[in-house]
Parts: C-alpha cells; sequence; structure tokens
C-alpha cells in the first residue's frame, strides 16, 4: 500500500479549474517533485493534501486513511504536515518558541514540548540560536526554522514548498543537504519548487501540472526530455 494515494483530484473556484482529475502515488521513503509553470494548480494541490482546502471531488488516502474532510491540524496529528512558500515565524518569539508550537502537537506538556524543540533545532542547525527572535533571523535561517517548526510535529509525510525559494547558490546547497539528510533518516517528501536545478537533483520522481491537469509523471531525466514538459515549460516553437 501506497503511504500517500490521490485519485481523480479535482479543484474548482466557481468557474475555474484549478486542479482536474489528478492522481498520483507517494512511496515511503521517495522524494517526489511537483512542478509546473506559474498557475499550473501546485499550491492549490498543497492546500487540499493539508486540509485548508476541500477538493470538489476525488480522494484522499493516507495510511489507509481517508483525509478528505479533515482540518488541517487533524492530518498533521496523522502524520501529515506542511511547510509554506512565505516563512512567517511568530516575530517576537523566540526561535525555541517558534518550534514549541511545533512539538505541542505530540507533547502537550511544556517541559516535554521544549525537550522535542531543542532536539528539532539540533536537527536543522539552528540550536545556537534558540535564544534569538523570529524577526531577527536571516532568510537561511527562517527556511531552515519552518522547516524545524514542521519537524517538531513529527510527521512521516513532510509537504515542502519551495523551500530553496529566494536563496544564494551556496544557501540552496545548504538546503539540500539538510532535505538529502531527512530522507536518509527515514522521512518521505512531496515537494513543490521553482527551481529545476533543486527538483531534478533532490527528486526520486517527479510529476508536472499545467493549467491544472497532470502532464508527465517520471524520473528527473525522463521528465527533462518529456516532449509537453518542454513545451509547458518553453513554448511549442522551441
Amino acid at each position: 500500500m501506497s503511504m500517500l494515494t490521490v485519485s481523480n483530484l479535482s479543484r474548482y473556484f466557481g468557474g475555474l479549474a484549478a486542479v482536474v482529475d489528478m492522481s498520483f502515488t507517494v512511496e515511503k521513503g521517495e522524494i517526489v517533485g511537483l512542478i509546473g509553470p506559474n498557475g499550473a494548480g501546485k499550491t492549490t494541490v498543497f492546500n487540499m493534501l493539508s486540509g485548508f482546502i476541500p477538493p470538489t471531488s476525488g480522494e484522499i488516502i493516507y495510511q489507509g486513511r481517508r483525509m478528505n474532510g479533515l482540518k488541517p491540524h487533524q492530518i498533521c496529528e496523522l502524520g501529515v504536515t506542511r511547510t509554506f512558500q512565505v516563512v512567517q515565524p511568530f516575530p517576537d518569539m523566540t526561535v525555541l518558541e517558534n518550534t514549541m508550537i511545533g512539538a505541542y502537537v505530540r507533547h502537550p506538556n511544556t517541559t516535554d514540548a521544549k525537550r522535542k524543540a531543542l532536539e528539532t533545532l539540533e536537527r536543522v542547525d539552528l540550536d545556537a540560536k534558540a535564544d534569538k527572535l523570529g524577526r531577527d533571523l536571516t532568510l537561511l535561517e527562517l527556511k531552515r526554522l519552518e522547516i524545524g517548526k514542521a519537524l517538531a510535529s513529527e510527521p512521516d509525510l513532510l509537504l515542502l514548498d519551495e523551500a530553496a525559494a529566494g536563496l544564494k547558490d551556496t544557501e540552496i546547497e545548504d538546503i539540500l543537504t539538510l532535505i538529502r539528510q531527512l530522507n536518509r533518516e527515514g522521512m518521505t517528501l512531496l515537494i513543490v519548487e521553482h527551481l529545476m536545478k533543486v527538483i531534478m537533483n533532490l527528486s526520486h520522481r517527479i510529476i508536472v501540472l499545467d493549467f491544472g491537469k497532470m502532464i508527465a509523471e517520471g524520473t528527473p531525466q525522463e521528465i527533462s526530455q518529456h516532449p509537453a514538459v518542454l513545451e509547458a515549460y518553453l513554448g511549442k516553437d522551441e
């Protein structure tokens, strides 16, 4: 049984089709990339998977359980956690306090939540910044904190939304190293990313959306040579 099974998933906003009849799976231990041009429907897929918006139709099954209709906190409790492209920590709370919010999902006792948060900060290399305020972090530190907040809830499936966006090349390598390490430790990841060098270097398998429809699925090498993908990104003339 696949860790995540998405069947015939669609989402309409009035007459606008954001995602149409999308089906895919994510296997335990995989890194799956979700790519597509701007407006392709990637964020809408993430919003449905994490419970922020309901599907118009279709089914989402995680570990054998139907997730349709569940609230974000219920999905998080099941083991699916997401990050956001625009990182927004609580600016007047410390890095530790921000991370404890995620830890409270599994550890309602404050002492236990603090212990889990400290462990997580060490995992994302922010333990030395534990007492620093959220508003005083660099972009790279904010990206690490965003991942740390998610990890503190102890997910089995992590939905990463553009974790490398806005970073310099050396900082991107830093984030890539962290993601690979998480995967080696057993984390399953579904990643939305605009930077092709990131998605091609990380993913075991890639799913491509265009105008809300799934147009290709395969290995990075297969996707890089797929005619429909090249047309979606470069135009038919190219």
